[in-house]
């Protein structure tokens, strides 16, 4: 009779999880970026028994710059006047996240509660474009001996998610006598598209002989669309600020060009979820060849690391992003009468040894027109 009862008990909480599960499935919309980025499929599993760690570090998976963002003549400052650029930005990324949770699910009608272990994983893919819009202009007057720049831009963002999981939960009956597994699993997707945030950046840049060098800051503001209780966002909610260098050291003769540009991201809070991300280092470089005004190939390569862990419900200070990326680059000039004009630039990457981040391809088709 003990035994009967004890399954009845069990069979009783499992059908109650499972229709929390589908609850979470369908409508995704209604899950909140928190536990799906955990563990969408079998989260409401996992948040009866307790609260989760972050699946990726930094809030959301990504931070605000995109790696790879500066590459090709990183330091060197246009001569005063005003630029347009457009950049299209694609990446495809993927994680594999392992969830492991204990805890104690209440038996409806007894006032017990019975041990219970989830034990499974989460694979996410990512499949996102960006169309960023960036307005520059460099301005006559001088400051410290180097060129003043004002640049604005504003992206608008496409991006898809896709997320599977299995697993499996353990109930445990009183006293460790009687076990029962129960087998989840399922899928989800989510989708968003809209403006998404803008960024404002001041520039001064010097030019030394082959050596061009700029101090740049970055300044986000949150003006992508963002909803707590939505998966894919197209702004962080945050506002951040980022200083960086960048250097470009440019031998006209050979036609031999090596850049690099690094920068340090400082993360404020998410009003709406009360989470901080870590500070995040990232660095550009690339090695090019100049054959002519009218084409370049080259190697290009990123790397990002999160210096600090995120602050927040679920963080943990040793919770930190990395990833690094190599790849090519190839460029042309195309004349736009007798004044301007059309610089055209691909870069591709090929990312590696990621760590609680997403790691895939990112590639960007760079134009810029002097007016």
């Amino acid at each position: 009779m003990e035994m009967l009862r004890f399954l009845k008990a069990i069979l009783s909480t499992a059908a109650i999880l499972v229709s929390r599960i589908r609850t979470c499935l369908f409508p995704l919309g209604q899950q909140s970026w928190r536990t799906l980025r955990l563990a969408a499929v079998i989260g409401c599993a996992c948040a009866a028994l307790s609260p989760l760690d972050t699946a990726q570090a930094a809030e959301g998976g990504s931070g605000v710059y995109a790696p790879g963002f500066v590459g090709p003549q990183a330091g060197l400052m246009p001569e005063p006047g005003t630029y347009f650029s457009y950049n299209l930005y694609y990446y495809n990324g993927d994680s594999t996240t392992d969830v492991s949770v204990s805890g104690e699910v209440p038996v409806p009608g007894t006032g017990l509660s019975l041990p219970a272990q989830l034990i499974g994983s989460i694979d996410a893919e990512v499949e996102s474009y960006a169309h960023l819009f960036t307005l520059t202009h460099v301005f006559e007057q001088t400051v410290l001996g180097g060129n003043v720049g004002l640049a604005v831009m504003l992206p608008y963002v496409d991006a898809d998610l896709d997320l599977s999981g299995s697993g499996v939960l353990t109930l445990t009956g009183p006293g460790g006598q009687y076990s029962l597994d129960i087998p989840l699993s399922g899928e989800a997707s989510e989708s968003g598209n809209g403006v998404g945030d803008m960024t404002v950046t001041g520039l001064l840049g010097w030019h030394n002989g082959r050596l061009h060098y700029m101090a740049m800051l970055n300044v986000y503001a949150p003006t992508g669309k963002y909803d707590e209780e939505q998966a894919v966002n197209m702004g962080k909610n945050h506002w951040a600020i980022e200083p960086m260098g960048a250097l470009t050291y440019l031998n006209e003769k050979i036609g031999l060009e090596l850049s690099g540009a690094a920068g340090i991201t400082f993360n404020m809070k998410n009003p709406d979820t009360e989470y901080t991300s870590g500070d995040e280092f990232h660095l550009d470089l690339a090695a090019i060849q100049h054959f002519s005004e009218k084409l370049y190939l080259g190697l290009v390569g990123y790397a990002y690391n999160q210096l600090t862990g995120d602050r927040g419900s679920g963080a943990s200070e040793d919770y930190k992003g990395r990833v690094y990326a190599w790849g090519g680059v190839i460029g042309t000039s195309v004349p736009l009468g007798e004044k301007h004009k059309l610089f055209i630039n691909g870069r591709y990457y090929d990312e590696f040894q990621a760590k609680n981040r997403l790691e895939g391809n990112a590639c960007y088709l760079t134009g810029a027109v002097n007016f």
